[in-house]
Parts: C-alpha cells; sequence; structure tokens
C-alpha cells in the first residue's frame, strides 16, 4: 500500500533488510520487538491494522480527520 521497499521498510522501522526480507518471505517469525517496530513504522505512515471481527483482519489508510 505503501510503495515500500524492504531497506524502507527495514529504515522506518530501525531493523536489518535482512530481518525484513526473512518475514516477507517466511523464513521465521520475527521477535515480538521487531513486530511492533514494524506495526509502529506503517501506523507513523497512516495505515491502521484492523482486528480480525469476523470479516477477517486487514490493513487501511487511517481516515483523515481534517
Amino acid at each position: 500500500m505503501l510503495g515500500w521497499s524492504q531497506a524502507q521498510l527495514a529504515a522506518e522501522a530501525n531493523l536489518s533488510r535482512q530481518t525484513v526480507a526473512d518475514f516477507e518471505r517466511g523464513a521465521h517469525v520475527p521477535i515480538s520487538n521487531n513486530i511492533a517496530s514494524i506495526t509502529a513504522a506503517f501506523q507513523k505512515a497512516g495505515i491502521e491494522l484492523i482486528p480480525e471481527n469476523g470479516g477477517g483482519a486487514g490493513i487501511r489508510f487511517k481516515k483523515s480527520t481534517g
């Protein structure tokens, strides 16, 4: 949705590009603080994480308040 490269996500989340690449290809699940860093980077960029609510988990852009 953001058009970010692995390198850009890694920089925004303060992680190594390899951590992002490994997660993307399913090589392993990152530790909880890395997941939190990725989540925070997405939220800072305006992405809202939608929890499972019967229709499945998802993401969307946050609604503009102004």
